[in-house]
C-alpha cells in the first residue's frame, strides 16, 4: 500500500535568491497600480506606505487619519503581532499623496478610515493582493 505523503518543501533560498523587492520593482508596482481602475492614486499610496514603512497588510488597512500628523510630517504605526508601535517620518512624496487623498475625501462623507472602497467603507485585508515574486 503506497503512502500519499506530500513532497518535501523546497527552502525559499533554493527557489529565489532574495525575499524583498528592489526600489525599481516597487516603483513599477506603484506605476501599474496608478494606471488601473478608478482608485489608482489610493492603491499607489497604499503600496508606497507599505514599502517605506514595512507595514503588514493588517497594519496598512487599519490606518486612521488620526495617526497622520501633517504638521510634523509623521505617521504613528500601530504594530501587530507583538511588534513595537512607533512614529515614523513621512517623506515629501508620501505627504503629497496623503494630502491629495484628504482633499478628495473632503467632497465625500466617510468615517475616519484612511483608505476606503467605492462604497465608502474601509478596505479589508482581502482587498490587498498578495504579490508573488
Amino acid at each position: 500500500m503506497a503512502h500519499n505523503t506530500p513532497p518535501k518543501k523546497v527552502p525559499n533560498l533554493e527557489k529565489r535568491t532574495r525575499e524583498h523587492l528592489l526600489p525599481n520593482e516597487v516603483e513599477a508596482m506603484i506605476k501599474a497600480a496608478s494606471l488601473k481602475g478608478r482608485h489608482g492614486h489610493r492603491d499607489s499610496t497604499l503600496i508606497l506606505l507599505a514599502y517605506r514603512h514595512g507595514l503588514r497588510v493588517s497594519e496598512l488597512v487599519a490606518l486612521r487619519w488620526s495617526q497622520v500628523d501633517f504638521s510634523s510630517g509623521t505617521i504613528h504605526i500601530n504594530r501587530l503581532k507583538h511588534g513595537i508601535s512607533s512614529t515614523h517620518p513621512l517623506r515629501a512624496r508620501e505627504l503629497r499623496w496623503l494630502k491629495a487623498i484628504v482633499e478628495y475625501r473632503k467632497t465625500k462623507t466617510a468615517p475616519n478610515l484612511s483608505f476606503l472602497t467605492k462604497l465608502r467603507c474601509g478596505i479589508g485585508k482581502a482587498y490587498i493582493p498578495h504579490f508573488k515574486m
